[in-house]
């Protein structure tokens, strides 16, 4: 069996993760896949544990155990490197999968071919759900019915679910190791991927389910605010802030002829935030995370909207005056 997708997690002192990770992985995914699993050196049976893994007739497994705890970056590049399949999956291992999350991301990338890393829908992407009300399951399906086959572009991926087209790999290349151990690597590698010409974002109709920041429960607080910080700042110094930009339209025409600079601008890694006089729901055409668009009846309006709160805004512009290649 030849895997369509290589799935890279990592695993350190987190048996209970890893075995939830990997049921609920090859309960959900029909796709033939290969698990790369590296452990970072742990020392509670989960070693033995994996080493007893045997595969399936759809999912194959490839076991890396390491003498030390190389982190997120160093591990997932140990996974890059070996993976050889068309997709590679970088994976936390604090993930449930739901029905024909992977095949839909697939179904994305083939029917946008400009596609080049693309997110599930998720709980910490806004899809969140309440157990009291609905099952994992069926919140899942209704996303698939409703969004399959949609494509909703985002300034920047996550990653807790990142999936890679093996030509963006061998273009730019793996994770960028001056983000070890971990944090703003995926930022950098999303800004680095549209830099190459690809577009990055979600598959709305996939869904997956993360418990966020479990692998750093038990990690130093005032450690792991200090690893944050000094990457941020190896972010900024790279690309530049993030920037807030409002771009204010007195009518549709004037949104029309120069909402192209809007969506660049969010391309970019911004979030734009589109003020328009008398914006109804026909005039949103932008398919994009990082624009909004915010209406406005007259100019006392606006002024109470924009510049009383203009402290939110690194910029401020009429959008037609606007210059989104600076």
């Amino acid at each position: 069996m030849k895997a369509l997708c290589d799935i890279i997690v990592l695993t350190w002192n987190r048996k209970d993760l890893i075995e939830g990770f990997i049921e609920s992985f090859l309960r959900n995914t029909d796709t033939p896949s290969r698990l790369i699993i590296i452990d970072n050196a742990s020392s509670d049976g989960t070693s033995e544990y994996l080493l007893s893994l045997k595969g399936t007739e759809k999912c194959s497994f490839k076991i890396i155990l390491n003498n030390e705890n190389k982190g997120f970056v160093g591990g997932m590049n140990q996974g890059i490197a070996v993976s050889d399949a068309p997709y590679v999956c970088l994976a936390n291992n604090d993930l449930l999968f739901t029905g024909g999350w992977l095949e839909e991301i697939i179904n994305i990338f083939q029917k946008y071919p400009q596609a080049g890393l693309l997110n599930p829908n998720s709980n910490n992407l806004g899809a969140r759900f309440s157990e009291k009300e609905i099952s994992l399951e069926d919140f899942a399906g209704d996303l698939r019915s409703r969004y399959r086959g949609v494509f909703i572009e985002m300034p920047f991926c996550i990653g807790f679910c990142m999936v890679i087209k093996r030509d963006v790999i061998n273009k730019i290349g793996a994770l960028s190791e001056d983000f070890y151990p971990a944090f703003f690597e995926d930022s950098d590698y999303s800004l680095r991927t549209v830099s190459a010409g690809y577009r990055i974002g979600m598959a709305k109709g996939s869904y997956v389910w993360h418990k966020e920041h479990a692998s750093f429960d038990r990690a130093d607080e005032k450690q792991t605010e200090q690893l944050f910080k000094r990457n941020r700042g190896i972010f900024v110094k790279k690309w530049g802030e993030i920037l807030r930009i409002a771009l204010i339209a007195d009518n549709h025409s004037e949104l029309k002829e120069n909402i192209h600079k809007a969506i660049e601008t969010a391309r970019n890694g911004n979030y734009v935030y589109v003020y328009c006089r008398k914006l109804t729901k026909d005039m949103v055409t932008a398919e994009h995370s990082g624009v909004k668009f915010i209406n406005f009846n007259n100019y006392f309006d606006l002024f109470f909207k924009v510049v009383i709160k203009k402290k939110r805004y690194n910029v401020v512009s009429r959008i037609s005056k606007f210059n989104h290649e600076l």
